[in-house]
């Protein structure tokens, strides 16, 4: 392949969410390991997912290993919520090694730490 045939695509956002049928996660640190808490949606007449339903806990300091679990207990089944899930992991695992606060959603701040 030449490289003039290679096509360069800048990176977007997607500006709509699409919940996954399989459900949703909590992500948060406990005693120095990762938890995501798995929901099942629970919808409502306007088909708008409003709760869920706790099914699920997978815990580990690893996030690659957490990744394979969510995986392989078929947790998960859009691409976009698993490469959401990923990073949210990963930033997880990071908040444990170096002892820094983590929030779901929010950027890791390297300059505030959680009590140890």
């Amino acid at each position: 392949m030449d490289e003039k045939d290679v096509v360069e695509i800048e990176a977007t956002r997607n500006p709509k969410m699409v919940f996954d049928e399989k459900g949703f996660f909590v992500v948060f640190l406990r005693d120095g390991e990762i938890v995501a808490e798995h929901y099942q949606n629970v919808t409502h007449s306007s088909e708008t997912v409003k709760t869920g339903t706790l099914d699920c806990i997978v815990v580990g300091k690893s996030a690659l290993a957490m990744c394979h679990t969510i995986v392989r207990e078929d947790l998960i089944s859009r691409l976009e919520h698993a490469a959401y899930i990923g990073r949210e992991l990963q930033k997880a695992e990071i908040a444990v090694r170096y002892g820094l606060d983590y929030v779901q959603d929010e950027l890791l701040d390297i300059g505030r730490s959680r009590d140890r």
